[in-house]
């Protein structure tokens, strides 16, 4: 940083001097105590800066968790750092100085599935007259739930409800269900429906979902095929991307053998590329296998079953 002083260079003009930043931060922090504001400098979408850039990317990002730890000893501004988990597993991952004074002040946001319902019910009692219609109000979240959407998508015995069998596809390799994915599948079955009833016609009634299980199917085919796109391969960077692509009409369930033959990797190269799939939760580890979550399934036209010949316990095709 230069200012201008009162000595003149050999043309006339003013001088200039350096002030170190150092400086530069502790006048800031002052300056921002005394007119009594604090300041938070929130820094977002962290896992797009570098695209393009893969050998930055983590050097960088490292960098700026140092720069966060500098900045804690001023009082009146301070960063915040919204990283995702996978991405942060990766700037920890050949180890941290002071890793335990960022642990210290890390919040994970976490959404367990009452958060979800709740959230969705919320959504629903934002809209007075569909609340009205409904009547919303005089009922629990669950209540409200089965009132919009069937008792169950696939109609049989052992078949799960329809809000485990939305649980468990909105979820990526890692468990976790973004808010995103519920809402967005929630807007696209309703959206759906309207269409059905043009084909179809029924007449309302209080005792029957507003939403029919075929909506939610299309409503599903359509997120699978958005989150494939706008986060699966515009998030992962080129090298992963290319890894996700070889899956496309491939067997959700892998074992090392398999997929080695659908990556064309073997040894080192093979586990370091089943790692990355793993953290970028596209690959979930099984046992002895890997299956690609049901999130991912239909924008990939990845079909469901084992991609090797399995015996005993294994050979038993998992509930879905």
């Amino acid at each position: 940083m230069k200012f201008g002083d009162d000595k003149k260079k050999d043309d006339g003009s003013p001088a200039s001097k350096e002030v170190p930043h150092e400086t530069a931060l502790r006048l800031l922090d002052e300056c921002l105590g005394q007119l009594g504001y604090s300041v938070w400098v929130a820094l977002d979408r962290l896992d797009e800066a570098f695209q393009g850039f893969p050998n930055v990317e983590i050097p960088a990002l490292r960098a700026l968790m140092r720069t966060y730890l500098d900045l804690l000893e001023f009082k009146n501004f301070r960063l915040k750092l919204f990283v995702r988990r996978d991405l942060f597993r990766r700037i920890i991952g050949d180890g941290f100085v002071n890793l335990t004074h960022i642990n210290a002040r890390k919040i994970e946001i976490v959404w367990d599935e009452e958060d979800l319902l709740n959230l969705l019910c919320r959504r629903v009692r934002d809209n007075a007259i569909v609340a009205t219609a409904l009547g919303a109000n005089d009922l629990t979240n669950e209540a409200l739930f089965y009132r919009l959407f069937p008792d169950k998508v696939d109609v049989a015995t052992r078949k799960p409800t329809s809000w485990n069998w939305i649980m468990a596809r909105i979820r990526d390799g890692n468990d976790i269900k973004p808010p995103r994915n519920l809402i967005d599948l929630a807007k696209m079955a309703r959206d759906d429906q309207p269409k059905a009833e043009g084909r179809s016609p029924r007449p309302f009634a209080a005792d029957q979902p507003l939403i029919t299980s075929d909506s939610i199917k299309k409503a599903l085919e359509k997120l699978s095929a958005q989150r494939v796109e706008d986060t699966l391969l515009a998030e992962a960077g080129a090298e992963t991307a290319a890894l996700v692509q070889k899956f496309r009409r491939a067997k959700a369930e892998q074992n090392f053998d398999s997929l080695a033959g659908v990556l064309q990797l073997e040894g080192d190269d093979l586990k370091g590329a089943i790692q990355q799939l793993k953290e970028i939760g596209f690959l979930e580890e099984v046992r002895t296998s890997w299956k690609v979550p049901m999130l991912y399934r239909d924008g990939l036209e990845i079909t469901q079953g084992k991609a090797f010949q399995a015996s005993g316990a294994e050979a038993e095709e998992t509930e879905e």
